[in-house]
Order: structure tokens, then sequence, then C-alpha cells
């Protein structure tokens, strides 16, 4: 009996032991249970009166930053070196993002300036009232540059208001042309013209920069267009400068990546796929950059030295070594000085050989000569045969020799032997 109760008493012990240690595992911390399980002897954070860590947080990631939709590139900014020349880039929004690219072309530049004259809407599509005529003039008119350059018609993508004989919509004769047909072209190709004489009024290079693909715009339309300004650029004898390989891929689709003016693949576009990026203007200004280098930026041509010009070269010192000597043409035949002939020389005659060698064909060579490959071999030169005769008088008829004596053939292999055993 007394047993039965130690049993049991040793039993609700054991149990009470088990409770309390699973009470004190529920009752700590989601860390307590993670690093100690619990238990005070395992990494119990209150045990040796140590401080409880910081719960674990999860790390969010900051959103990352959207590319901003830029519809205009940074304003111009007043350099402080004041450049020796300036130049006009004149058109729409796309003018704007060209004039930029080419200011930082030249901004560490004292050799020539941009100035802007944009107007991001306008269009060659004049409402019959002259108005980009005279936009024109008065962005022209107290400007002296050294060259203009024009880039427009983003906005012209549309039908054509025709004007009439007095030049007002509201003639009889006055209608729509649709974009792309024949009429439209002939009306737009017309507008064209008349820029481009305004712009040769200045009397300095003008430059027609073409259109770029863009996003959600139809190539068609950007490359009809940009063929219509080819085409009245060069009839009118000005420049065009075709960009439109710079913005597209290998596949000639429209990208917004490419590689830039340092060859490193950049974002060239702007969110809305119109625009440009900081990367993509400069790129954009690099073609007419290179025009402008070529024609308005040209360096003069540097100074011949002084024997190319005929003159005489400066005196030197008898130990000194002259830098050039006289200019010697080497086409003309030198002149002959007299005095320098050699006694007994006769006059050089001109033979028929030289007459053959001028006009191509060559001369016959002489019997006996190496270059004489007649077959068989029935003449010799004279001096070859005097030659080969006494040396068979004298030495050849020897014995042992394959010659003969008194000619100059061979002899048939073995008699030089059978002399040898005659004699004998």
């Amino acid at each position: 009996m007394l047993s039965t109760r130690v049993h049991r008493a040793a039993v609700a012990r054991s149990l009470a032991g088990t409770l309390l240690l699973a009470g004190s595992a529920l009752w700590q911390p989601a860390y307590a249970q993670n690093r100690g399980f619990g238990f005070p002897f395992f990494g119990n954070p209150w045990f040796f009166d140590r401080p409880a860590p910081q719960p674990w947080a999860p790390r969010h990631r900051q959103p990352r930053e959207r590319e901003p939709v830029n519809t205009a590139p940074p304003p111009a900014q007043k350099s402080e070196i004041t450049p020796a020349k300036t130049g006009i880039v004149i058109g729409d929004s796309m003018a704007e993002w060209l004039a930029y690219g080419l200011e930082q072309a030249y901004a560490e530049s004292a050799d020539v300036g941009v100035v802007r004259k944009v107007r991001p809407s306008t269009g060659l599509i004049d409402p019959c009232n002259g108005e980009l005529r005279k936009w024109l003039e008065q962005s022209l008119a107290n400007e002296t540059p050294v060259f203009i350059a024009i880039m427009i018609g983003m906005n012209d993508r549309r039908s054509m208001q025709a004007c009439g004989p007095s030049g007002k919509s509201g003639d009889a004769k006055a209608g729509a042309y649709a974009f792309r047909s024949k009429e439209w072209a002939e009306a737009y190709g017309r507008e064209v013209d008349a820029a481009i004489a305004l712009l040769k009024g200045k009397g300095v290079p003008v430059f027609w920069v073409g259109l770029p693909p863009a996003r959600n715009i139809r190539a068609a339309d950007t490359g009809f267009l940009n063929d219509l300004f080819r085409e009245h650029a060069e009839k009118d004898g000005i420049g065009y400068i075709d960009v439109w390989d710079a913005f597209v891929d290998e596949d000639g689709d429209f990208t917004m990546r490419g590689p830039d003016v340092n060859g490193q693949t950049r974002l060239l576009r702007a969110a809305d796929g119109l625009n440009f990026t900081k990367p993509g203007a400069r790129k954009l200004a690099l073609y007419l950059e290179r025009e402008i280098g070529r024609t308005v930026l040209r360096s003069a041509p540097a100074e011949l030295p002084a024997v190319a010009r005929g003159t005489n070269p400066p005196p030197v010192k008898p130990d000194e070594r002259p830098a050039a000597g006289p200019v010697v043409p080497l086409t003309a035949a030198p002149p002959r000085v007299k005095g320098d002939a050699l006694l007994g020389e006769a006059k050089p005659a001109r033979s028929s050989s030289d007459a053959r060698l001028r006009g191509g064909e060559p001369a016959a060579p002489a019997p006996g000569r190496a270059d004489d490959f007649s077959w068989p071999r029935s003449q010799q030169a004279p001096g070859a045969a005097q030659e080969s005769s006494g040396r068979a008088q004298e030495g050849f008829a020897q014995e042992g020799s394959d010659v003969a004596p008194g000619s100059g053939k061979p002899r048939p292999r073995g008699a030089s032997r059978k002399a040898g055993e005659n004699a004998r």
C-alpha cells in the first residue's frame, strides 16, 4: 500500500514538472522558441540577467524610382565663355532636344554657341494666314549665325487645309487634303520650300534634320515625312541629316535603349517614347555636330613648307646638315650637264625595241641569251661562240672531257672512257 502511494506521488511530481516546462515554453516569446526552445539553459534571454534581443523584422525594399516623363529638356544655361560663333536651332519640341544635345557637345568649347528658336507645338502646316512665315522671319531678324539647323514636322501628321488663290481657306476652291495623299505632299512640299528659302536668306549653311522613330507613332508616317524633307532639301541645295538609324535596333525597329556616343548601352528615350534622355539628346546632336565640324568649323589648310612653295630654303652653315634638299621631280628626265659624258660614248639611238617597250610589246631576245627559249638552239651569240670554240681547242680536248675538240657540242657519254682504254 505504501509503495502504491509512493508511485502515485512520483507520477504526480513528474506530470507537474512536465506541465511546468511546457508552460514556460509556451509563455516565452517566439524568438525564445527558435533560440533555446524555451528552456532557461538553452539560450533563454532572461537567464543570467542578459538583455533580450530585438525581435526580427522583415526588410522592405524601397520601390524603384521610375524614369520621369520629360516633356521638355532643361532650359539653356548661360555659359561663362563667350563663343566666337553662334548657330541657330529652330523648330518644334524635337528641335529643342536637338539644341540641348548640341549645347552639351559645345559646353566646354569656345568655338561655337547654340541659340534656341523653338515652339513645341508648331509645324509647317500653316492655317493660311502666314503665321509660320512671320515666326521664322522674327526668329532670324536680329541674329547673325554661322549655321542654321531646322527640325520640325512631328506635329504635321494630319490633314491639311488647302488655301485658295487669295491665301485664305474660306475660298470656294479651298478644301482639305488627307495626310499622305498626293495633293497633301505637293502642298506640304511648297511649305518646305518656303521655309528653306527663308533660312537660306541668311547666306549661311542650312541643315535639315530628319525625324527619329518614336513609340506609338507609325514608322510609315514618319518615314513619309523624312522622304519629303530629303527630296526638297537636296533640290534646294541644303544638307539633310538622317538620324533614323541612331534609335532603332538591329532589325530596324524602335528601341528605348542603345549605344550612346561613347558606345555604352544607355536609356536613350524618355518614358513616353517620344522625348529623349540626356544621353539620347547627345546622340541626336552627334550627327549635326559632325556636319558642323566638317563645313562650319573646318580648320584652315596647313601651310606648305617653303620647299614646296618653290622658294629657296634658308642658308645653312657649312657644318650643319640642311633640313631638306632641292625638290627633284620624279617624272621628268634629269638634265644633262655638259662634260658629264664618258669618252667614246656614243649618242643613244632609239631602236625599234624601245618603241615596242613604250607600246607595251616586249623586245625580241638575242640568240643564245638566257631569255632565248627557241628550240632547237641552232644559233648562239657571237661572243659565246668564240669563247666556247677557244675553250674546246685549249682545254676540253683533255682526257676525260665530254666535249668534242673543235666544237661546242657535247659528245656521247662513254666516249672519254673508250679513248682512255685505247690509250692503255
